[in-house]
């Protein structure tokens, strides 16, 4: 899964520009993330049938038809699985008709401790043992677009965006922290996820692939990260 992920440059110009895009009406401003987690308001691109890029305030957290609830506690997922998309007819429907990006420079992922194996009946991490969690990023230190589906719903009288990240198979370099990383767009296949008019699924879903491992590296941080209430820049330093 992808649980958290960072966008730390404090120039809104610089998403603009990379990713060729504008500021969306009623945009509630821009400030920089090194711990952007579910539940909050975060920055996606939406491509309308104009073709023109807007970025946008979502929400992280994907609410689906059949999760909505009236007078109680709605549930929303923050990633769809690559499969999911491929057996599932209302999520093959969304890569076909609403398809975003959030825009990024790194996300983080827990590894567990060696030796621990995990099961069905075991739920929760034995007393003393702990993951850690490892911050991934390109060689490069580059924004990137994380390929994700859109769905806007009324919650409370106002309408608003929810998003979630899509997830593949590891690369080389994720397998060894966790099974599963989110989908990073090249630049070719981001103008591909962004072309309104492209309805092919097996286009579009052959895009869910990968990132090259190559252009990738990890480290480990601190565990300050696994509070969504810590959001500064010391998210992001590697431990000793």
């Amino acid at each position: 899964m992808c649980g958290r992920f960072t966008i730390t440059t404090d120039r809104i110009e610089g998403i603009l520009t990379r990713f060729k895009a504008a500021v969306a009406p009623g945009f509630e401003g821009y400030q920089p993330r090194y711990n952007a987690a579910p539940g909050q308001m975060l920055p996606a691109i939406v491509a309308k049938d104009d073709g023109q890029r807007y970025l946008m305030n979502t929400f992280w957290g994907f609410i689906p038809p059949w999760s909505e609830k009236e007078g109680g506690r709605t549930s929303y997922q923050i990633n769809v699985r690559d499969d999911t998309i491929m057996k599932n007819n209302f999520f093959r429907d969304r890569l076909l008709n609403n398809r975003c990006i959030f825009p990024a420079d790194g996300f983080y992922e827990w590894k567990k401790p060696e030796g621990f194996v995990t099961s069905n009946k075991i739920k929760r991490m034995p007393r003393g043992l702990q993951k850690t969690p490892y911050y991934i990023k390109l060689k490069n230190g580059e924004l990137f677009a994380l390929a994700g589906l859109w769905r806007s719903v009324k919650v409370e009288d106002k309408v608003i965006t929810t998003t979630a990240i899509i997830t593949t198979k590891p690369n080389g370099l994720v397998s060894t922290i966790h099974d599963r990383m989110p989908v990073i767009l090249s630049d070719e296949e981001l103008n591909l996820w962004l072309k309104p008019d492209l309805r092919e699924f097996s286009v579009l879903h052959s895009l869910l692939d990968s990132y090259p491992e190559v252009e990738m590296e990890s480290y480990a941080v601190s565990t300050i990260v696994n509070n969504g209430r810590n959001d500064s820049q010391a998210c992001i330093e590697p431990t000793l």
